[in-house]
């Protein structure tokens, strides 16, 4: 087995596109830092005397404000004094800042590569009519579609790992060093939540980690069940991008229908699980992961049993 999935690694790494998604991450991930460097505003040592004086000037305006900006100004206030109180500064920017509000975004560069990858892995045997070659070997054929599988699994998370260590040294370099406990607030659906940077940047990524398989798992199916790779390809690049206007649109739907709970879009994105506890009343992280367990094994059964009656007549 794990001679066949050196082998399949060496198909991926053999493919010029393979180290283009790499070097394009790196480059996102670059411009990001030096626009978010550009567009935002620098920290300040005496940004408590700024943030005071900011609170004072809000009070006196409150008195003499229209009712429309009131409460607005209101809840500012409230905010402004809890970073007094954090001993927060709003305008802090470091390494782990710029992971948590930049680089985590990234990751949809990441997950859409691997849905790439994923769904050409066996279309393209196909298309380019190699797939009699592979299957001649002396290993049966589940076992070879399931070293397939693991490349571009282990490939995904290369691709992870290459944004997570491009995001860290990039950030360092433009924003420095902070601190890896630093405390700052995080928004939420539900407001702001105060959080540590660097558990919640690694938080968010071990939240994604699931979603990434089942993208990669879906992806992978397809790419079983079409012989072009054009189409395989094309059809997995859909479902990623439609899954999150459906995922919204289910939630919706969950209100009224209790069914709607249960089907696999709104459990795709699991990060929010790093910002809030329910995605839906009465849906929490073991719903969602249970709800996910089930169609992944749905998936994996249909994938391998298709893959084993398949006519491989080309």
């Amino acid at each position: 087995m794990s001679l066949l999935i050196k082998n399949e690694l060496g198909k991926i790494f053999g493919k010029k596109s393979s180290w283009i998604y790499m070097l394009v991450i790196v480059i996102a991930v670059i411009l990001a830092g030096v626009l978010q460097e550009r567009l935002t505003d620098g920290s300040s040592s005496n940004w408590r005397e700024e943030t005071q004086a900011n609170i004072s000037q809000l009070q006196q305006d409150l008195e003499s404000a229209p009712e429309e900006q009131k409460e607005w100004m209101a809840a500012e206030i409230q905010q402004q004094q809890v970073y007094l109180d954090e001993n927060i500064d709003p305008n802090a920017r470091s390494n782990w800042h710029f992971m948590n509000e930049t680089v985590y975004g990234v990751t949809v560069l990441v997950t859409l590569f691997a849905v790439i990858v994923s769904s050409a892995s066996v279309s393209a045997e196909f298309s380019d009519g190699t797939i009699k070659q592979l299957l001649i070997r002396p290993h049966q054929r589940w076992v070879i579609l399931l070293s397939k599988y693991v490349s571009v699994i282990l490939y995904s998370l290369m691709l992870l790992i290459v944004l997570i260590a491009a995001g860290f040294m990039i950030g360092s370099v433009i924003f420095g060093s902070g601190e890896f406990n630093g405390k700052f607030f995080e928004m939420t659906l539900e407001g702001q939540k105060l959080a540590e940077l660097g558990p919640q940047f690694f938080l968010k990524v071990l939240y994604y980690l699931p979603s990434l398989l089942m993208v990669i798992t879906i992806s992978f199916m397809l790419s079983t069940l079409f012989k072009s790779q054009s189409l395989a390809v094309g059809v997995g690049i859909f479902v990623l991008f439609i899954s999150s206007t459906l995922g919204g649109l289910i939630v919706f739907l969950a209100e009224k229908y209790t069914w709607a709970k249960f089907l696999i879009f709104p459990h795709l994105d699991l990060t929010v699980y790093a910002l809030q506890d329910e995605i839906l009343q009465d849906v929490t992280l073991p719903v969602s992961l249970l709800t996910l367990a089930v169609y992944y094994v749905l998936f994996i059964a249909l994938t391998f049993t298709i893959f084993q009656k398949r006519d491989v007549s080309i």
